[in-house]
């Protein structure tokens, strides 16, 4: 194998590999809702969102951002106090002459329960036709 074929091997694994994140759902209790717009006029809502860890006892919080689908996808459950069902990813927001370094959830969509979802629902329908 060349140089240049072995780099555009790895270069190509590295990309597959950022392109599975892995997501994970959350039950989150939105808390000080903000909403704006990016650079590029995209508008978002970031808020600290209350929820709790799998095997605590007591609710943790972390800051929750959602921007264009995804946004739209949660804007009518998007409510102070109110529990929604998300997942989402983690991701790092990097230091600034303002803030620290710190982690954020990046809502991805809503969470359905698999008895709700689409294909679950297909499925049962068959098993009550055979």
């Amino acid at each position: 194998m060349t140089n240049a074929a072995n780099i555009s091997a790895v270069s190509t694994v590295a990309n597959d590999n950022a392109q599975k994140q892995r997501t994970y759902p959350r039950m989150v209790t939105p808390k000080t809702i903000k909403e704006g717009s990016n650079k590029n006029g995209t508008p978002f809502v970031s808020f600290v969102g209350e929820y709790t860890r799998r095997g605590a006892s007591k609710p943790s919080t972390m800051l929750h951002t959602a921007s264009g689908k995804s946004l739209d996808a949660i804007r009518e459950q998007l409510k102070e106090g109110q529990p929604i069902r998300v997942f989402g990813i983690f991701e790092t927001l990097p230091a600034t002459e303002e803030r620290k370094e710190s982690s954020v959830f990046r809502i991805i969509g809503l969470s359905t329960p698999r008895e709700t979802a689409p294909e679950a629902a297909a499925q049962t329908e068959m098993k009550e036709a055979a």
